[in-house]
Order: structure tokens, then C-alpha cells, then sequence
């Protein structure tokens, strides 16, 4: 009688073997069990956090806050930026020296049965000197308009390890109330993907929720990696 077996395997950067060695043939399903890198799946698998603040303005003024990221880098998914009464030039800064000062800002998971476990940290700050703006948007707002908005799906890649400063400047004389809010991630572009082979960046690539199906010779074994950790579900009849 042939029998099938079904279990998970917990893959890092090291090879291991996924499926041993029978003495007969075998049908083999293999699927990893990582979301894919469609926002709505990470926010369900728990990888999307949201941090983000309100704060008025001065005339002229400027709101300045830091992101220090992790280890993995992050990765901004979306924005969103409003302004009540004037209009505000918003810019992303890179390599700059910043100075932080106060508490830090919180974020959240959104999916609110994991935990708020995000390595990057957000902090208001008073300075920010030198460094070169990589995205800027400008936010058109005015008093008689009834304020400004915008929600912004742009992908933004950041360092390991590096400050980036948000900078947020009033364009009139007058104060505004201001909102941002910031979408990201720190698993991205590929980083939940599996290498069936042993060895990453080479073989065939299960990207997060795909599968495939194997049929093995007698006495073959396979082995997989991990672009970081992810899992692997297994499925065999021999």
C-alpha cells in the first residue's frame, strides 16, 4: 500500500534535505508556506506595521522625524499625508546627520493578533543637516479649500542600519495641522523566498505561495534553503 505523508519543514541560509531518500519512487507536492509579497497577504501574515503622528506646523516652520532602521532594512508600502489649511513639501532624506530628540513613536502590527515587534524605530527630531532627498511630494492645501491629502502606494526600499529622515516643511506663513501616517514592512523582495537545490540564488525558486509538484526516482533526496527563514510544506506518497 503506498502511504502519504504530509509535514512542514523550517528552512534558514544553510541547506537541508526537504525530502529523504526511498526505496521507491516518489510524488512529492511541495509548497511554501510564506505569503506572497502582495500587501494585503503581509498585513494578514502579520509583516505590514503602521506608525505615523499629528502635529501642528508653524508658519514657515518645519517637522522633522527620524526612521533608524533594523538589521533587514524596510520597506515602505504606502503613505498617507494631510494637511488642514496650507500647503506642505514633504521630502525623504537620505544619508543625513539627525539629531533626535523625545520618545520614541510607536507602531503597530496590523494584524493585531501578532506583536509589535518592528526593528525600526521613529523618533521626533530637531535637526537633520546634509543627506539628499530621494522622494518629495508636495501636499496642496489651503483654508478655503478645505485642506489637502494624499494616499500614496509608492514602494520605497530602505537600508539596513541607516537613518532616513522625514521632513516636513510649511510652505505659508500661516500654521497648518498635519497627519502622516506610514505603511511598511521588513520582509520584502524576496526575502520569504525558498531555493530548491540547496543553494540560494541558483535552482528553482518557490516564490511565497507557490508550489510544485515532483516526481522523484528511487533513491533521490532533495534539499532546499531559504533567501532568510521561511517554511515549507511538504507532501509525499511513495
Amino acid at each position: 500500500m503506498r502511504t502519504v505523508d504530509g509535514y512542514t519543514s523550517s528552512l534558514g541560509t544553510a541547506s537541508s534535505v526537504v525530502v529523504g531518500m526511498s526505496a521507491d519512487a516518489q510524488h512529492v507536492v511541495l509548497q511554501n508556506l510564506e505569503p506572497n509579497s502582495d500587501p494585503d497577504e503581509y498585513a494578514r501574515a502579520g509583516f505590514l506595521y503602521v506608525a505615523g503622528g499629528q502635529f501642528t506646523i508653524s508658519g514657515d516652520g518645519t517637522a522633522l522625524f527620524n526612521a533608524a532602521t533594523g538589521s533587514a532594512g524596510m520597506q515602505i508600502e504606502g503613505y498617507e499625508l494631510v494637511s488642514t489649511a496650507e500647503p506642505v513639501y514633504a521630502e525623504l532624506v537620505e544619508g543625513a546627520t539627525v539629531t533626535t530628540t523625545g520618545a520614541a513613536i510607536p507602531s503597530h502590527n496590523l494584524n493585531r493578533t501578532m506583536a509589535d515587534d518592528a526593528e525600526t524605530v521613529f523618533t521626533p527630531a530637531s535637526t537633520v543637516t546634509g543627506g539628499s532627498a530621494i522622494s518629495t511630494e508636495l501636499i496642496t492645501a489651503s483654508k478655503q479649500g478645505g485642506g489637502g491629502s494624499m494616499v500614496v502606494s509608492k514602494i520605497h526600499t530602505l537600508q539596513a542600519s541607516s537613518d532616513y529622515a522625514f521632513r516636513f516643511t510649511n510652505l505659508s506663513n500661516q500654521s497648518t495641522t498635519f497627519f502622516f501616517q506610514v505603511i511598511f514592512s521588513e520582509k520584502f523582495n524576496g526575502q520569504n523566498d525558498i531555493w530548491l537545490g540547496g543553494t540560494a540564488n541558483a535552482g528553482y525558486r518557490l516564490r511565497g505561495g507557490d508550489s510544485v509538484y515532483l516526481p522523484m526516482g528511487q533513491g533521490q533526496t532533495l534539499s532546499a534553503v531559504a533567501e532568510e527563514s521561511a517554511e515549507l510544506g511538504v507532501l509525499k506518497q511513495d
